[in-house]
């Protein structure tokens, strides 16, 4: 007789070895559970069910020692009764199995009813069995014998031990060596080149705006005439006055006949704008009954009679021209007149 933990013959599919003869057999077949002194309305019997053979490949030889001594013995039953709910579940899944599956050798019905009592019974009540020794304190866990594997069986799984190079050791191609070298715009000498570079392109484009914006950049600041005409002598440009139409605009206007072929204009001129403006030129265009462009006439500055190069901010420029026209029949069919400003 040999006491065995069911959790050892779940593991080998009941198949163990006999530490005397080194037979191995089916354990399952020879169970036979131990009588307790406790009564417990026992289950109902079932029916007899059979048990499979197990794969060969699956089962594992369990080796117990002849001369095993009484304390080890007393071990044993206690993991038998630590360990007897948690696998009640799974050893009634092996002893009961699927009605699937082959049909083998019916199981004592005596031995089946029996190892069911032993396993309803809870750890308080296996604890005081005969022949257990109650100062021994529980197991934090089942101490199960180690197993091995029977002879002429092929382990079903083998661990792969796979070195994994680490990222020193992968050596890289040359060209990614190359490329992870220092760049060449963080050089020194080509940062110095590429800031100079900026510089220069920085100080062009200020001179080229100024150069462009030199007439309202000395009409809106006047203390920067004298740099503007030093640019100016090396651009080969010069300063005017600053021209903005939309500034000046024609107060009032009047286009009366004196003769047959004489005309008198009268015009108005005003600078609505905050900073001085060039004196603009004027087109008059005389039409007909249809108003038909018959007669058109560019006046400059000089012709109306400006004197200065300028027309100051809120200031009025009035001027009367005597407007000649051919005699025939244009002036007999003048009727109006257009007056537009404009600098050309």
């Amino acid at each position: 007789m040999f006491k065995v933990v069911p959790d050892q013959l779940r593991i080998s599919d009941g198949w163990v070895r006999c530490g005397q003869c080194d037979e191995v057999f089916d354990a399952n077949a020879n169970l036979h559970s131990e009588p307790v002194p406790v009564s417990l309305e026992p289950e109902p019997p079932r029916d007899p069910v059979a048990t499979t053979s197990p794969d060969p490949d699956w089962a594992a030889s369990l080796r117990f020692a002849s001369d095993e001594s009484p304390k080890e013995t007393e071990d044993d039953a206690s993991n038998m009764s630590f360990t007897a709910e948690q696998s009640d579940a799974a050893l009634r899944d092996h002893l009961h199995p699927d009605e699937s599956l082959p049909v083998g050798t019916p199981v004592n019905e005596s031995s089946d009813t029996g190892l069911d009592d032993f396993l309803s019974q809870s750890p308080k009540s296996l604890a005081q069995t005969p022949g257990v020794d109650h100062e021994t304190p529980p197991l934090d866990a089942p101490a199960e014998p180690p197993l091995e594997t029977l002879s002429g069986a092929a382990p079903r799984y083998t661990q792969a031990h796979v070195k994994v190079a680490e990222k020193d050791e992968v050596k890289q191609p040359s060209f990614m060596r190359e490329g992870r070298g220092k760049s060449i715009w963080h050089k020194t000498g080509v940062r110095i080149v590429l800031g100079l570079s900026g510089m220069v392109l920085i100080g062009a484009l200020a001179v080229q705006v100024a150069v462009h914006e030199r007439d309202r950049w000395a009409a809106y600041e006047p203390s920067t005439l004298p740099a503007l005409e030093a640019l100016c002598e090396v651009m080969d440009c010069s300063v005017s006055p600053l021209r903005n139409i939309e500034a000046v605009v024609i107060d009032s206007s009047s286009f009366t006949k004196v003769r047959t072929d004489v005309y008198r204009l009268n015009v108005a001129l005003k600078n609505n704008g905050p900073v001085p403006v060039a004196p603009p030129a004027l087109e008059l265009t005389l039409t007909d009954m249809q108003d038909q462009s018959l007669i058109r006439r560019v006046l400059k500055p000089q012709d109306i009679g400006f004197k200065a190069n300028t027309l100051e901010p809120d200031a009025e420029f009035s001027a009367v021209l005597p407007i000649a026209v051919k005699a025939g029949n244009s002036s007999e069919r003048v009727s109006g007149y257009r007056l537009l400003a404009f600098y050309p």
